[in-house]
């Protein structure tokens, strides 16, 4: 059984308990053992890396030096938890000045970084080390005809050589369900989350072309990754109703939601109660 130190972040355990129970549910029908790590701060991402990037550094330097500690590689169901510990091991396993001085600090809590470990995103784990053709025997209640469109997020997919993170992943999982991948024009673009604290116009206008782009793509569905991301097309769907007038009605799944229906989990154990678009259409189709 493959086992894990788990790096859960601030916002899905704050925030989106339906992303963290779905995520236990499946990975532990996977054979996935998952352990909280302990005595972990923020990631930061991505505010404090704008104010303060030596404090940046050294936060997650310390949580990266945790996991090494532990043993197992570090798994998160969060982009931006992922883009920062990626970011911060990418840089410091080339800068030898920076590494020497955030372990200085580190040595304070008897702590050292040799930049050993592996971060990964939960679901990388999911498709390398337990595989498309073992998750396979495990759908009992394929999405067969369903279509569903893809949002990745930025801080998984950007910088490419860092993240290591590729599309086809989350594309072979999609379909691993049984469900039909549907391509739309902007799957690139950011959903504006992180635009939000400063533009909200924007923010909303991001949220609301991406959608948009979905829908008229034939999406039935979109399923995400990222809690930001899931909050910002799921949210933001209620007030494209006030500041557009349109309603769109694209319920926004959490992958570990999606695999898990396709699996056979009830849908209260998925947390689906608490995603602000129903998502009646695909659970017709499974009890129809």
């Amino acid at each position: 059984m493959p086992s894990y130190s788990l790096y859960m972040g601030c916002s899905v355990p704050a925030n989106y308990p339906n992303y963290e129970a779905s995520m236990l549910k499946v990975a532990k029908a996977l054979g996935m053992e998952l352990h909280y790590m302990e005595g972990v701060a923020c990631c930061g991402s991505p505010n404090l890396r704008a104010i303060d990037y030596s404090g940046w550094l050294t936060v997650n330097a310390r949580t990266l030096a945790i996991g090494e500690k532990n043993g197992n590689d570090i798994v998160t169901p969060c982009n931006g938890c992922f883009g920062s510990l990626k970011d911060v091991l990418h840089h410091l396993k080339h800068d030898s000045t920076d590494l020497g001085r955030v372990n200085e600090e580190l040595k304070k809590e008897g702590l050292q970084l040799k930049c050993t470990v592996r971060v990964r995103h939960i679901v990388e784990a999911m498709y390398t080390d337990i595989g498309t053709d073992e998750i396979r025997k495990r759908v009992t209640k394929p999405l067969d005809g369903v279509g569903v469109a893809i949002h990745f997020g930025c801080h998984v997919l950007r910088p490419a050589d860092v993240t290591g993170f590729r599309p086809e992943i989350l594309r072979e999982l999609v379909e691993v369900t049984g469900a039909r991948v549907v391509e739309y024009p902007l799957w690139k673009q950011c959903c504006g989350a992180t635009v939000l604290p400063v533009n909200e116009s924007l923010a909303i206008r991001l949220a609301r072309d991406k959608i948009k782009s979905m829908k008229e793509s034939g999406a039935e569905f979109a399923t995400v990754i990222c809690p930001a991301c899931g909050n910002q097309l799921d949210l933001q769907q209620l007030g494209l109703k006030q500041s557009y007038g349109e309603t769109y009605d694209l319920p926004v799944l959490m992958y570990p939601q999606l695999l898990g229906l396709a699996m056979g989990i009830g849908e209260d154990e998925l947390g689906l109660s608490m995603n602000r678009v129903p998502a009646d259409g695909i659970l017709a189709h499974l009890t129809g």
